[in-house]
């Protein structure tokens, strides 16, 4: 009983289940490397893997966790397996349920109130992830393949940085500072994707597109 006593320690929080594939499965699930927990995590769905990109790339989150806790109950017996569990950098949690808007029925609406009461039991926010705009969604699949830091990153960042502080400039910008390389655009990317750059996420790129410090780095 959560009410009861503090919430259950988040560093031994282990999936309680792995999805399967099987005939009658709905899903298709995959295994999705994470740079921020350094290990794989197993996932149920596309929508599912859209949420994990957006959260791995988040400097906020501290660790990631798929399928991080079985809740039951006896009022109505039933029972839930939430579909990721995240911890922020300041021990904040966070339990999310993924799905579609269209298969929000009224099963999984009283699902998610009970989940919601019993994570706020706890003191955790509970939240329901129902789809992603087709641009962010490429945009976060393009962002994913800049994960790996380069090994010539050290010998562009600073540069990088030195153009874009103080004021916003575009990504043709950018690149125009590439020695033809391609070094440095790879490091743009990747630095867009650990977020030490800023770019909007959810409109559809171009050399037009403003790129800035994010704000924690400006500090």
């Amino acid at each position: 009983m959560w009410q009861r006593s503090s919430s259950p320690p988040l560093h031994s929080l282990e999936p309680v289940r792995r999805p399967v594939s099987s005939t009658f499965s709905r899903h298709v699930p995959v295994t999705a490397y994470s740079m921020t927990n350094g290990a794989n995590v197993s996932l149920e769905s596309g929508l599912e893997h859209d949420l994990f990109r957006r959260l791995d790339r988040d400097p906020r989150v501290a660790r990631i966790v798929a399928q991080p806790f079985r809740l039951a109950w006896k009022d109505l017996p039933g029972r839930h397996t939430p579909d990721l569990l995240t911890v922020d950098v300041k021990g904040d949690v966070t339990t999310w349920d993924v799905r579609a808007p269209e298969k929000q029925d009224d099963d999984f609406k009283a699902q998610s109130r009970i989940t919601e009461h019993a994570c706020a039991a706890v003191g955790w926010r509970y939240e329901v992830f129902g789809e992603m705009a087709q641009a962010e969604r490429l945009n976060l699949m393009w962002l994913n393949g800049f994960r790996r830091e380069p090994s010539w990153l050290q010998f562009h960042e600073r540069h990088i940085v030195h153009l874009v502080s103080g004021h916003e400039v575009t990504l043709g910008a950018l690149f125009d500072a590439d020695d033809g390389s391609g070094e440095l655009k790879s490091s743009v990317w990747h630095l867009v994707w650990k977020g030490i750059l800023s770019i909007d996420t959810t409109c559809q790129w171009g050399l037009d597109t403003s790129v800035r410090l994010s704000v924690e780095v400006s500090r």
